[in-house]
């Protein structure tokens, strides 16, 4: 069921090198603080986009090389255009993380407010956000690009992944604590060999469904395992570094802060990073967000991308670090004791085949076709929202027909 053309994508190249400075690193005694790594390959953002949303802004979504520039308009930009009557989005989160940054900045420095949107932003399990939106009761998702979201839209609710989310900015720098696979250093011998790791319990929000399992399975497939060898369970990120640390496990996918945090545990090691070349989380818009209430689900967007270009543009500024610190009730040296955040708003080609892949094959989702990227992604409310901004807030950029997949 594995794609043999899609699977490999550039940065799996560079994570097999790091891997083996993982192994001798262990063979020296464990300590990660030995591993020389390489400067590796990383994303970036341009040297100067220009004002508005110009050429900049826009990318192609096939470029999968992992030291492309990522798409950004000008500070400030797109500018907001207020609708003309207020409305009401409520957003589902499973749990507050870094990853949540552009959602959480957008509604605590008045982003939305601007575009005269309330958003109401509530905890719930994916599985429960992807029932709630089939009721009508939730409009917009933001995490994991998880088997909920692929089980939904294969059951006919026509929601679609609208943005993307964030990208590792040190793929693969295993001696750079980050978002990414952590195990307990024991499970590798002296002579780098993983046979331990089989058979494991590894910890990640969502579980076996989760979007992890796309990067974690590369991982494993460079040591000749894969995903079926080892056991997933679901936890929240504070819990799953918790019994991490306490051995009670033996793997953890941690996203930020909780991957800094570990970073002093000398019985603990990073095995993978998030992809460099696409974003495995992201923001799904319900159906009416994208057909009959379009001019707000644009709002929302736009107001997401603009904080991505005033305050995310190249990791944190000074009011992000402040803003963000208080919306995850952490000290603001948590928020800052990681490598600065990437944020990519656009998708790349074929991610939904390759988290899919890597689904199927663990029997977490609840059929055995992938479905087709035509019915999962909808690239136009980001395209619309940096067309009109190019050109000096206009008329609404032409709807592009597209299979609604309900």
């Amino acid at each position: 069921m594995r794609s043999s053309t899609l699977r490999t994508v550039a940065w799996i190249g560079v994570l097999a090198a790091a891997l083996v400075l993982v192994g001798v690193a262990y063979a020296r005694g464990g300590d990660s603080s030995e591993v020389v790594t390489p400067a590796s390959p990383g994303p970036g953002v341009p040297d100067d986009p220009g004002d508005g949303c110009g050429d900049a802004a826009s990318t192609d979504p096939a470029d999968l090389s992992v030291d492309r520039t990522i798409a950004r308009c000008g500070t400030a930009e797109p500018a907001a255009r207020p609708l003309e009557r207020a409305a009401t989005v409520r957003v589902a989160i499973s749990e507050r993380t870094e990853a949540m940054a552009p959602l959480l900045l957008a509604d605590a420095r008045g982003e939305f407010e601007a575009e005269n949107l309330a958003v109401e932003i509530v905890e719930l399990d994916l599985a429960d956000a992807y029932e709630a939106m089939t009721d009508g009761e939730i409009d917009v998702v933001v995490g994991g690009i998880d088997a909920p979201f692929f089980d939904a839209v294969h059951d006919g609710v026509g929601a679609r992944l609208v943005l993307g989310g964030a990208v590792a900015r040190r793929p693969s720098d295993l001696a750079s604590p980050q978002t990414g696979l952590w195990l307990r250093a024991d499970l590798i011998n002296e002579d780098g060999e993983w046979d331990n790791v089989e058979g494991t319990t590894v910890l990640v929000t969502g579980g076996l469904g989760s979007a992890a399992l796309y990067p974690i399975d590369n991982t494993l497939g460079q040591e000749e395992l894969n995903a079926n060898a080892v056991d997933f369970a679901p936890a929240t990120s504070d819990a799953a570094a918790a019994r991490l640390r306490a051995a009670v496990v033996g793997g953890a996918w941690l996203p930020e802060p909780e991957a800094t945090a570990v970073a002093d545990d000398p019985s603990l090691i990073q095995v993978t990073t998030l992809p460099g070349s696409e974003s495995i989380d992201g923001t799904v818009f319900s159906r009416r967000l994208m057909r009959q209430d379009r001019e707000v689900g644009l709002a929302y967007a736009r107001a997401v991308i603009r904080t991505i270009n005033t305050y995310l543009a190249d990791g944190y500024d000074d009011e992000a670090v402040t803003a963000l610190a208080e919306a995850l009730d952490v000290p603001e040296s948590a928020v800052t004791a990681g490598p600065a955040p990437l944020f990519d708003w656009e998708l790349r080609t074929g991610t939904t085949s390759r988290i899919q892949d890597s689904l199927v094959m663990v029997g977490a989702v609840g059929y055995e076709r992938p479905t087709g990227e035509s019915r999962l992604v909808d690239r136009t409310i980001y395209e619309d929202v940096v067309a009109n901004a190019a050109a000096g807030g206009g008329g609404d950029a032409e709807e592009t027909d597209r299979d609604d997949g309900g």
